[in-house]
């Protein structure tokens, strides 16, 4: 299991005007951080790993913002299948007698809802 993390804003440390300058720096506009001061605590982002977070701080940090991480929780880790994927065979697949639509066999047509089972072959 991973811990996840998030960042939340309390404020601004000193002068408000160089934290949007500084913000709008790395892409946050004026409005949007605007909304952020307003609510804060606001949380900024979420299930992070504590690096990630860690980075997204000290980035607004810089800025001169007032933030904390805070851990959020244990997910469980993902991790890539290694299986065998499930690849369809062409006999697996059909095409509507009515509309033309290539499909995964069915008794009906998934866009125009023909009955295949009664149609002639």
């Amino acid at each position: 299991m991973a811990k996840k993390y998030r960042v939340v804003l309390f404020g601004v440390n000193g002068e408000e005007a160089l934290f949007q300058h500084n913000m709008a720096r790395l892409g946050v506009s004026r409005s949007v951080l605007k909304g952020y001061l307003e609510k804060a605590p606001v949380v900024l982002v979420r299930d992070l790993s504590l690096a990630n977070a860690r980075r997204y701080a000290e980035a607004i940090i810089s800025a001169g913002g007032l933030v904390t991480i805070q851990e959020t929780g244990e997910f469980p880790e993902t991790r890539p299948y290694r299986g065998k994927p499930d690849v369809a065979s062409p006999e697996d697949f059909m095409i509507c007698q009515n509309c033309g639509l290539k499909q995964r066999r069915s008794e009906r047509c998934v866009r125009c809802g023909f009955d295949v089972t009664y149609a002639p072959r």
